[in-house]
């Protein structure tokens, strides 16, 4: 199912989206996988423009933040360190993580102007990742 999460992105999930909490879209796959995409507006959340995230969004410090804030929305999750990255030009970052369940999260965020775009899927430990590359791969940049 396409889903357009603003007027920058798109992504095909595998299944009918829910909103599951305020600009996070969820869907399961037949073999009962989470496909998650989150919005995030930093002027929003942080008072931080395009202009203020640029000089500092690839650096450590930046993916470092970013680990912080996925460990106190997911306490439960223990993260890798975020990987930097590009994407269509854009700084990307990637990781990732495993609960107390032994479910992996794996995540990939793309930063455009102030906004924050992050996929992810949660699936059993050693489970396939065809879907997690099929969803990536689906995502378009409009």
């Amino acid at each position: 199912m396409d889903h357009k999460a603003d007027e920058r992105i798109s992504v095909k999930f595998p299944s009918d989206t829910a909103e599951v909490v305020a600009g996070t879209f969820a869907a399961k796959d037949k073999d009962d996988i989470a496909y998650l995409l989150t919005v995030m507006d930093f002027v929003q959340v942080a008072n931080v423009d395009s202009v203020a995230l640029a000089p500092i969004k690839n650096t450590p410090e930046f993916t470092a933040q970013l680990k912080v804030g996925m460990a106190q929305s997911l306490p439960d999750v223990t993260f890798d360190d975020f990987k930097i990255g590009t994407w269509k030009g854009f700084s990307s970052y990637t990781s990732t993580g495993v609960d107390s369940k032994k479910q992996v999260y794996d995540m990939f965020m793309v930063l455009i102007g102030n906004k924050l775009y992050s996929l992810s899927t949660i699936r059993p430990d050693g489970s396939p990742t065809e879907g997690w590359d099929s969803f990536f791969n689906s995502v378009i940049l409009q």
